[in-house]
């Protein structure tokens, strides 16, 4: 029997930490732990941490030093890099230099929301060392056909390395609809609370719902935590829509058990986790055609999608849902069919694994 590849996987904030990439990231590792068989073994190396930014640069200069002393002993046969916009396109174009340098190929996987935004306007040395990062890539993977499209922009080059291989969770075993048990209907927010994921825009149109009987809402996530309970409160919707802030994976999983509708109203995304949690678990989501959203959600078949910033049209997706229990069941059952047949995150690992096996020769 051949000794199992290792593979290093380049994350943000490590176990457990804040953030889709994360929690992916996460659930690879325990799937290659827990499948031997497949021949691979896949360990994490933190390149930010849970610290600040201050203390990030002490983090990333720890992850070089153990990646150059890994790859040097030999004892590191693939690394995966989670790529996103910002401080990741800096951190990650020096570990892929570093990785050439020391000959370890390497994968690249897009997850930033803002990356063509973020590679256009920064500044000309970075943009040459994206060019050179993607170049020199083994395989990239990307999240829908549209990221595929914002890397050829750049690199025309790689295009025979680019894969499509979409976010994927554990299917969720079928449960009795939630609103069977109850009178009341849930909408439950999961996310960085801000203008990014259309947080005013949500409570602007809950504000315009607070007439209709039999519905509250859970906003939570990391971010403007403070200044979105503000706005509840301005909007009087203090008694309807509970702000408890970041929620841990049972809390999360407590949640998504209780919900109803799932609202991600985002003015930019790549492909939420959240939403492809929500397929799982059956819910019917209402969000916005941006990033690779559409390509997941079809609306009317297993959602509702809504423009960026149209909060009128966001209320009238939310009353239709709140009314009409029959059309969120069909909704989140088409879901879950969507979720089964594209999702599941067996599947998943399996495409994935064979990715490393090419990339690793």
């Amino acid at each position: 029997m051949h000794p199992p590849k290792r593979i290093w996987a380049a994350t943000p904030y490590g176990e457990q930490g804040m953030g889709g990439i994360d929690r992916l990231n996460d659930a690879i590792v325990d799937a290659f732990a827990a499948r031997p068989e497949l021949g691979l073994q896949c360990t994490r190396l933190v390149t930010r941490g849970k610290w600040g930014l201050l203390r990030a640069q002490g983090v990333f200069a720890s992850a070089l030093a153990r990646f150059s002393i890994g790859a040097l002993r030999g004892e590191i046969d693939l690394l995966h890099i989670h790529l996103s916009n910002g401080g990741s396109g800096y951190r990650k174009s020096v570990l892929g230099k570093l990785a050439r340098a020391l000959r370890i190929p390497y994968v690249l996987h897009l997850h930033g929301i803002q990356f063509r935004e973020f590679w256009a306007t920064t500044n000309p040395v970075l943009q040459k060392e994206l060019v050179r990062l993607h170049e020199g890539s083994a395989r990239i993977i990307v999240l829908g056909q549209y990221w595929a499209g914002v890397i050829l922009e750049r690199v025309p080059a790689v295009a025979d390395r680019i894969v499509v291989l979409p976010n994927a969770t554990a299917a969720i075993a079928a449960t009795p609809c939630p609103a069977q048990d109850r009178h009341e209907v849930r909408i439950t927010f999961l996310g960085r609370l801000g203008a990014r994921k259309g947080v005013p825009d949500l409570l602007r149109a809950l504000g315009t719902l607070k007439k209709i009987p039999d519905w509250s809402a859970t906003v939570a996530g990391d971010g403007e935590i403070e200044e979105t309970r503000a706005q509840a409160q301005r909007q009087g919707l203090s008694d309807r829509v509970s702000i408890p802030g970041w929620l841990d994976v049972a809390a999360r999983t407590r949640l998504l058990e209780q919900t109803d509708i799932l609202v991600l109203p985002s003015h930019a995304e790549n492909l939420p986790m959240v939403i492809i949690e929500a397929f799982a678990y059956g819910i019917a989501v209402v969000s916005t055609p941006v990033g690779a959203i559409p390509e997941a959600v079809t609306s009317g078949h297993n959602g509702i999608l809504v423009p960026p910033g149209d909060d009128r049209a966001l209320a009238c997706a939310l009353e239709r849902l709140i009314a009409d229990q029959t059309l969120r069941r069909s909704l989140g059952e088409a879901a879950r069919a969507t979720h089964r047949e594209r999702y599941e995150f067996d599947r998943y690992v399996c495409r994935l694994a064979e990715i490393w096996r090419q990339a690793a020769l």
